[in-house]
This record gives structure tokens, sequence and C-alpha cells, in this order.
């Protein structure tokens, strides 16, 4: 079960086609060293961002939680020629990022190995930025119980991505309503079933291009409670509905973009194709939450795992004057 909890963690980055390669080792105990896996969605050259990074024990039986580690990253080369010895990139401290719902609240704590049952997270730094696209390592150094542990894992980056960023326009979507009578509820939010309706309506009661047009900002969770590949789409729309909840509609509008519109068909909502899967179907990974500003453009955005805090932080910086 929790090597099944580990992998979650990274499903959708490794759905993504990226080479990575695990050396696990363990400073003076080499029977309880670490691994690493990157969990994010979208790095691209030149463009700073969020940098997230699962770590488990090397058996995969455990997690690694609490706490932060240190991050060293090189740049190893492109497809077919690869540099020796590699070319020294940034380095970073990560924080642990537990997943919605959980808290992590140990002020001074130290990275220690951890149940899933117990907290479950990613480690994140802000901003990391890589000067050039092809293939990159990290080496992750977690001080554990003491003795210093360390770990490496490599990653693409890429030259460009059509997926928006912070600064990009974002698009202009129209998507069904709760209600719609020209879809199931499934197809709105997954979570709905068989003549059931949608069980987060407020999350489904004003299109994306409707409250553009309206110079709302926005804050849109893609993601598929039922059929997530990472396990972490239903706490992340969870934290986005109590966000809704909290601040209510009058300043902000909430959105849900539900995945699929057939996920038996593999088929995705066309609505969600122009997000995040705007080269292929293939290529869509959840989930995601974009935040909007007034002007219609993307603030933030956050892949894979965001916690509860940073949702709200973001929220609070869209309601900025």
């Amino acid at each position: 079960m929790l090597a099944a909890l580990a992998m979650a963690l990274v499903a959708g980055a490794c759905a993504g086609g990226q080479d990575a390669a695990i050396d696990a080792t363990g400073i003076g105990d080499h029977g309880n060293g670490i691994a690493a896996e990157v969990a994010s969605y979208d790095l691209v050259a030149g463009r700073p961002g969020r940098f997230i990074v699962g770590l488990f024990a090397a058996d995969r039986q455990r997690l690694v939680g609490y706490g932060s580690v240190e991050l060293a990253f090189r740049f190893l080369g492109s497809r077919g020629q690869q540099l020796d010895p590699p070319r020294e990139g940034p380095r970073a401290r990560a924080s642990f990022l537990p997943i919605p719902g959980q808290a992590a609240d140990q002020p001074g704590s130290s990275p220690r190995f951890v149940n899933g049952s117990e907290i479950i997270g990613v480690y994140g730094a802000d901003p990391v930025a890589f000067a050039e696209p092809g293939f990159w390592e990290v080496e992750v150094t977690a001080d554990i119980d003491g003795e210093k542990r360390r770990t490496t894992t490599a990653f693409e980056v890429l030259a460009d991505s059509d997926i928006p960023a912070p600064g990009d326009l974002a698009p202009v979507t129209r998507q069904p309503l709760a209600g719609d009578d020209h879809l199931p509820a499934k197809a709105i939010d997954s979570r709905a079933g068989a003549g059931e309706s949608v069980p987060d309506p407020e999350l489904h009661n004003e299109t994306v291009a409707d409250a553009i047009a309206a110079h709302r900002p926005i804050m849109v969770v893609m993601s598929t409670p039922t059929y997530c590949q990472s396990r972490f789409c239903g706490p992340i729309t969870d934290s986005v509905q109590a966000l809704a909840s909290e601040y209510g509609s009058d300043e902000v509008a909430f959105v849900h973009l539900e995945i699929w519109r057939d996920f038996e068909a593999k088929q995705l909502n066309p609505e969600v194709i122009e997000w995040i899967a705007p080269t292929g179907t293939e290529d869509a990974r959840e989930p995601w939450v974009f935040t909007v500003g007034r002007d219609g453009r993307i603030v933030e955005r956050f892949d894979n795992v965001a916690t509860d805090a940073e949702l709200e932080a973001a929220v609070r910086r869209l309601l900025r004057p």
C-alpha cells in the first residue's frame, strides 16, 4: 500500500515520458537509503517556476516527510549529446508540502521516514530556473535521524510549452455548468453517479469566460476526483471548494473543470484540452490549479500537489487592490 502511495505522488509526472534514472544512497546506513522522483509537470528553460520532488525510502515502503531538503541541479546534456562531466546548475532549499487536508506545522522539524497514513506530500522550491532545455539531474540531500542521505534522479526541461503560464492570457473557456441537460453529471464532476446531481454546484455555476468578461479574478482547478492518476484530485478539489465556501463568489470565481468527458472512451473534456493538453490528449496530467487576475491573465499555477496554505495565499493575492 505504501509503495502504491509513493508511486502515486509522481504517477502523473511519469505519464509525461520523462526519462528518470534513480541512484539511491544512504550515507552511513546503506540499508536505509532514499529515492526521489520529480513530480513537476511542466518545466521550461528560462522560465522560473516551482520545482517539486517526491522523496521515499529506497525500498518504497515508507515516505519522507516534514522539514526541508537541499537540492543541487546539474545539466546532463540534450538528447544524444551527453555532457561529461555534467554542468553545475542552481541550488535551492525545498520545504515539505503536504497534500490538501493534511498539515505539517512542526516548526524546526527535520525530514524523517513516515507511513503514508501519517502524511503524504512532496518537497517544493520556488522559484527555480533552468538555463537550457535538455536532461537535468537533481541531487536531493536530506538530514534524517542525524545522518545525511542523498539520492539523484533525472528529468527533462522543455524548450517551450503550450500549457498556459503566469503572464499568459487565460483560455476563454465556456464550460458546461451544473444542470446542463446535454451531458451526464459525471462529465461535469466525475463524483456524480448515474442520475445524481453535481456534488459541488458552487464550482459549476459560472463559466471562465463570463468571469473574465466581468473582470473578476478566478481560481480554476482541473481535476478528476474519481479517475485521478495521482490520487490527489479529490483533496485538491475539496480544498478549492472549501475556499469557495469561505470567500464566496462575489469577488472571486471558483471553478472546477472535470478532466474526462467519457473516461471509458478516454475522451477528455474539450474545455480542459486548451488548458493542460494543447499538444495531445496523451500528455494530459492532473491535477492543476490556475489563478487568473482581473485582466484575464494567469497569475499563478500549481501542478500535481498544492497545499491548503498555498491555495489560500493565492486567493488572498488575487484580492489585493
